[in-house]
C-alpha cells in the first residue's frame, strides 16, 4: 500500500506544478517617456510630417489627430487596462478545480487509506451566464478605450486649431500694436501742455497697453496649448512641430436633413453608448447568473479506500448540498436587479443628453457660420475703405489719427474672424464626435 501511495506522489506533484504560474518583477520607469523633438523613424506616423522645423511638410490637423491616437501616453495605459478585462473574461470561463481528499488510518495489523475527488456542479450551471457577462464586460472596456481614442483625437484636433489660431493672432496683434505704437510716437512728438493733448496721448498709451496685454495673453495661451498638444502627440515638451493651414473642407455646413438623420441613428454610432449597452448586457448576464445560483450548490464526489481493520476495499458516491433556507442567493438577485435598473436609467439619460448636446451645437455652428459670413463681408468692405484712406493719408488729406483708427478697426475685424473661424472649426469637430462620426471626418 505504501508503495502505491509513493508511486502516486510524483504524479500529483507534477500535476500541481504544471498548473502554477511563474512570477517575475516589473520595475517602474525612472524617466519621462516622451519622444524627442524629432520623432524616431520607429514611431508610427504619416511620412514626411513636420514633427520638427526641418521636416518635409507641415503637420496637418488630421495628422495630429492620428498621432494622438497612436502616441497619447494616457491611451497606452488605458489599452493595458483593457487587458485586465480580457483576463477576467478568461477567468470567468474556467471551471473550479476538483477537490482531492486523502487520508490514512492505522489498525492493529493493517494500514488503511481513503481517496476522494469531488466537483461543484453549480459552476457548470452558472458558467454560461458568467462567461457571457465577462465577454460583455470585456467588450464594454474595449469600446470605452475606443471612445477615449476618439476623444483624444478630438482633443488633439481642437488643440491644433487653438494653437494655429493663437499663432496667427500673434501676427495680427503685433501689426496692430506696431500701428498703435507709431500713432503714440507721433502724438507724443506733437505733445503740448494742453488738456486736449494730454487726453490724446493718454488714450494712445492706454490702447497700446491693452494691445501689449492682449499679445502677452495670446502668447501664453499658445504656449500652453503647444505643451498640451505635445503631450497628446507623445513629443518632448520643447518640440515645435510646424502646423499646416486651415482645412477648407471644414467650411461645409451640415444640412438640417443630414443632421436629423445622423441624430436619429446616434445611438447606433456613438461608441460611448455602445459601451453602455455592452455594460448593460453584462449586468443582464450577471442577473441571470444570480438567478441560476439560487439553486442549491451541489458537490458530487467519488471515494475509494481500504479499511484498516478488515482490509476490505470500499467505493462510493458522495453528495454535498446546501439547503436554501436562510439565503438562497436572494440578496444577490435583488442587488443585480437594482443595478440593472440603474444602468438602464443611466443609458437613457446619456442618450437624451447626447441628442440635446448635438442639437445645441449644430444650431450654434449655424449661427456662427452666418456671423462669419457677415464678418468677412464687413472686413472686405473695410479693406476697400482702408485702401482709399491710405491714398488720402499719403496725399495729406487725412490725418494720422483717423487713418490709424481705420487700420485698427480693420485689424480688429481680422482678429475676430480668426477667432470665430477657429471656434467654428473646433465645434464642427466636436459635433462630428457627438453624432458618432469619426472626429476627423467632415460634414
Amino acid at each position: 500500500m505504501k508503495r502505491r501511495l509513493g508511486a502516486a506522489s510524483p504524479v500529483f506533484a507534477a500535476l500541481l506544478a504544471s498548473a502554477c504560474a511563474s512570477y517575475s518583477p516589473l520595475s517602474l520607469p525612472a524617466a519621462a517617456a516622451a519622444a524627442p523633438s524629432a520623432a524616431p523613424a520607429s514611431v508610427p506616423r504619416t511620412p514626411d510630417v513636420a514633427l520638427s522645423t526641418g521636416a518635409a511638410r507641415a503637420l496637418s490637423e488630421e495628422d495630429a489627430m492620428s498621432l494622438a491616437v497612436t502616441r497619447d501616453p494616457d491611451l497606452e495605459a488605458a489599452r493595458l487596462k483593457a487587458g485586465v478585462a480580457r483576463a477576467q473574461s478568461f477567468e470567468a470561463g474556467l471551471l473550479p478545480d476538483p477537490r482531492l481528499a486523502a487520508g490514512l488510518s492505522r489498525g492493529p495489523e493493517l494500514t488503511g487509506f481513503s481517496l476522494g475527488v469531488s466537483e461543484n456542479l453549480q459552476a457548470f450551471v452558472v458558467r454560461p451566464a458568467a462567461t457571457a457577462a465577462a465577454r460583455a464586460l470585456s467588450r464594454q472596456v474595449d469600446l470605452a478605450v475606443l471612445w477615449r481614442e476618439q476623444q483624444a483625437a478630438l482633443a488633439a484636433g481642437r488643440l491644433f486649431i487653438r494653437v494655429r489660431q493663437d499663432e496667427t493672432l500673434q501676427g495680427v496683434i503685433e501689426r496692430r500694436r506696431a500701428l498703435l505704437a507709431r500713432q503714440y510716437r507721433l502724438d507724443q512728438a506733437d505733445f503740448q501742455q494742453s488738456a486736449a493733448a494730454i487726453r490724446k496721448v493718454s488714450a494712445d498709451l492706454a490702447v497700446l497697453s491693452d494691445a501689449d496685454a492682449q499679445s502677452r495673453g495670446v502668447q501664453l495661451d499658445a504656449d500652453a496649448a503647444r505643451h498640451e498638444l505635445n503631450y497628446l502627440l507623445g513629443l518632448a515638451p520643447d518640440a515645435r512641430p510646424v502646423l499646416g493651414g486651415a482645412d477648407a473642407a471644414l467650411e461645409q455646413t451640415l444640412s438640417e436633413e443630414r443632421f436629423k438623420a445622423a441624430s436619429a441613428s446616434l445611438a447606433a454610432h456613438r461608441v460611448d453608448l455602445q459601451a453602455l449597452r455592452a455594460g448593460y448586457e453584462s449586468r443582464e448576464q450577471r442577473l441571470r447568473a444570480a438567478v441560476l445560483a439560487q439553486f442549491p450548490p451541489l458537490d458530487v464526489g467519488l471515494q475509494w479506500g481500504e479499511d484498516a481493520a478488515e482490509g476490505a476495499h470500499t467505493a462510493g458516491l458522495t453528495l454535498d448540498v446546501a439547503l436554501p433556507v436562510f439565503n438562497g442567493n436572494r440578496g444577490r438577485v435583488a442587488v443585480e436587479r437594482a443595478s440593472r435598473a440603474a444602468l438602464r436609467a443611466e443609458y437613457q439619460a446619456r442618450l437624451d443628453r447626447a441628442q440635446n448636446e448635438a442639437d445645441e451645437l449644430w444650431r450654434a455652428t449655424g449661427i456662427m457660420t452666418e456671423q462669419l459670413e457677415r464678418l468677412r463681408k464687413q472686413t472686405s468692405d473695410l479693406k476697400a475703405i482702408a485702401r482709399a484712406a491710405e491714398q488720402q493719408f499719403r496725399s495729406g488729406e487725412m490725418d494720422a489719427g483717423a487713418y490709424a483708427g481705420l487700420e485698427t478697426s480693420l485689424l480688429q475685424d481680422e482678429e475676430e474672424s480668426i477667432r470665430l473661424r477657429a471656434k467654428l472649426d473646433a465645434d464642427r469637430l466636436t459635433l462630428n464626435a457627438l453624432l458618432g462620426a469619426p472626429p476627423a471626418s467632415t460634414p
